[in-house]
C-alpha cells in the first residue's frame, strides 16, 4: 500500500500542473454541457418571458371580443370587424363599405376605444387596420394606426401613395 501511495505522490509532484489543468478542463466541460442542455432542452419557460406579467388581472375574455366585434359591425358604414388578441396586443381589422371618407372612418374607429375599460386601455396596445376596397366610383384606402398602452390617442401612419413626378 505504501508503494502505491508513494507512486501516486511521486506522480503528483512531477505532474502537478497537468493534473490541475485536467481538473479545470473537466469542470469547464461539465459546465458547458450543462448550459447547452439547459438552453436546448430547458424550454419550460413562457416564450414571452415576463412581458405578460399581470395579464390575468386585465384579461379580456373571448366573449367580450365577440361582443365588441358585433357592436362595431352594427354600424351601417362598417362591413365587417375582426378582432384578434395576441399577448398584450389587440389587432382590429375593420372593413368599410363604399361612401365613407378616410377621415370619417378614423373617427368611427376612435369610438371603438369606448368598448374597453380604462384599465384595459392602459395595459393593451391596440393596432388598427382600416380597409375600404377599391371599387368603381371610390378610390378605396388601407391605413394602419395604433394606440399605445402608454399613449392617449390613436396614431395613424402616413397613407399618402408615392407618385413620382415626371421629369421635364
Amino acid at each position: 500500500m505504501k508503494k502505491i501511495l508513494g507512486k501516486i505522490k511521486k506522480s503528483w509532484n512531477e505532474n502537478r500542473v497537468l493534473f490541475m489543468l485536467t481538473i479545470v478542463l473537466i469542470i469547464c466541460t461539465v459546465l458547458i454541457l450543462g448550459v447547452v442542455v439547459d438552453y436546448f432542452l430547458g424550454t419550460t419557460k413562457d416564450k414571452y418571458g415576463d412581458r405578460l406579467e399581470g395579464i390575468k388581472k386585465v384579461e379580456i375574455k373571448d366573449s367580450k371580443i365577440k361582443e365588441i366585434e358585433k357592436k362595431v359591425s352594427e354600424d351601417e358604414k362598417i362591413e365587417k370587424c375582426k378582432i384578434n388578441q395576441i399577448g398584450k396586443v389587440i389587432y382590429m381589422d375593420i372593413t368599410f363599405t363604399d361612401g365613407i371618407s378616410l377621415v370619417e372612418a378614423e373617427g368611427k374607429v376612435q369610438g371603438t376605444l369606448e368598448n374597453f375599460s380604462d384599465q384595459e386601455l392602459k395595459f393593451y396596445d391596440i393596432n388598427y387596420t382600416l380597409i375600404q376596397p377599391k371599387k368603381e366610383g371610390t378610390e378605396g384606402f388601407t391605413i394602419m394606426g395604433s394606440k399605445n398602452a402608454n399613449g392617449s390617442g390613436i396614431v395613424w401612419n402616413n397613407n399618402n401613395p408615392y407618385t413620382p413626378e415626371e421629369e421635364e
